[in-house]
């Protein structure tokens, strides 16, 4: 008999030995990855790898990027992905967005963030609500490898090879 149910219902209890403190009937479920696409561009991939980049600005009120929660951040026209832990959400207007905030996610200043913005978002304006994510903890192969490419004396910085991440 399967022991997966869902949370509140009647089933079968999942934890038939409940250690001290924990109730039989209670399943913690975990919440699975979401994902985030980002630029295109190397230059904002490279600043996400260096950690340089670690946070997005989004349109709308966009729910379940809970602090905490893993993240997939990776490139639909390329194949490109790394994992991290979202550090914290904000929902707020886009004037509101702070000087750390935009300096997150790599704008020099206000401005910038908004031209940026307004090649994905044509029609936004500073009383558009947007959602800020923030993460760290950038790990995966593409971490690993571009650390291990540095270190070898042959590469030099800012060669084809390096721009394949």
């Amino acid at each position: 008999m399967s022991r997966a149910r869902l949370i509140g219902s009647q089933s079968e209890p999942f934890n038939q030995n409940p250690r001290e403190g924990e109730e039989g009937n209670v399943t913690v479920l975990k919440k699975p990855l979401v994902a985030l696409l980002i630029s295109p561009g190397w230059e904002q991939r490279k600043a996400i790898l260096e950690s340089r980049v670690q946070a997005s600005i989004r349109t709308g009120h966009r729910e379940g990027y809970e602090p905490g929660r893993p993240l997939m951040l990776c490139c639909q026209t390329d194949p490109w992905c790394v994992m991290a832990f979202i550090t914290t959400s904000r929902f707020c207007q886009l004037s509101e967005v702070t000087e750390e905030e935009w300096e997150a996610c790599g704008y020099a200043n206000k401005e910038g963030m908004f031209g940026s913005l307004q090649r994905f978002y044509p029609d936004i304006t500073e009383n558009d609500d947007v959602t800020i994510i923030r993460w760290n903890n950038v790990s995966g192969k593409l971490v690993d490898d571009l650390a291990k490419l540095r270190k070898s004396s042959w590469v030099l910085q800012g060669s084809h090879r390096e721009s394949s991440f």
